[in-house]
């Protein structure tokens, strides 16, 4: 369990110096402005030397917008018997002018989200994780929140561990 632990703290300090370079260079402070808050509903099932089980439980996210396609945040949540961090960028898609010229969906905000993932208890898991999802905003502060992802196993015997989140963001 050691090894766990120690893995997932490397693997979180390394993404939060990462996001502190990409924060330092970034040069859209006015867009930087917005934090947000949310909740959601998540689901995992491990593969590839896990039991294939599915665990359901809850987890919050608190994030800022660095500019108007970049988003850094924290998650926190918690299963049945572990709990897990996580440390990941969000890369919006409707910042970028593509998006607007060919889907126009004004309401619609899908983004891939990148960063660390770990799993304390119950064994643990620990490693990079990528994924995709969307926000569908009901005003200018409420959207809701889905996400689905996997997290690449670093520091034990289960090779993927997939991830889906369903819940609501709330921007200050």
């Amino acid at each position: 369990m050691a090894k766990v632990g120690t893995g997932l703290w490397a693997a979180l300090a390394a993404c939060a110096l990462a996001t502190a370079a990409i924060a330092g260079t970034e040069e859209e402070a006015a867009a930087g402005d917005e934090v947000y808050v949310g909740i959601s509903g998540a689901m995992t099932l491990p593969s590839g030397g896990a039991r294939p089980r599915r665990l359901g439980g809850a987890e919050a996210q608190v994030g800022a917008y660095l500019s108007d396609s970049f988003a850094v945040e924290v998650a926190a949540g918690w299963m049945e018997n572990f709990a897990s961090l996580a440390v990941q960028g969000r890369l919006q898609f409707s910042a970028f002018g593509f998006y607007d010229r060919y889907f126009g969906y004004s309401r619609f905000d899908p983004f891939f989200a990148f960063g660390a993932r770990g799993w304390i208890g119950s064994g643990g898991q620990v490693g990079p994780h990528a994924g995709v999802g969307s926000l569908y905003h009901l005003t200018d502060n409420w959207a809701l929140r889905f996400d689905a992802g996997a997290t690449l196993g670093l520091d034990s015997e289960v090779g993927v561990v997939y991830s889906l989140s369903a819940g609501v963001q709330y921007a200050f």
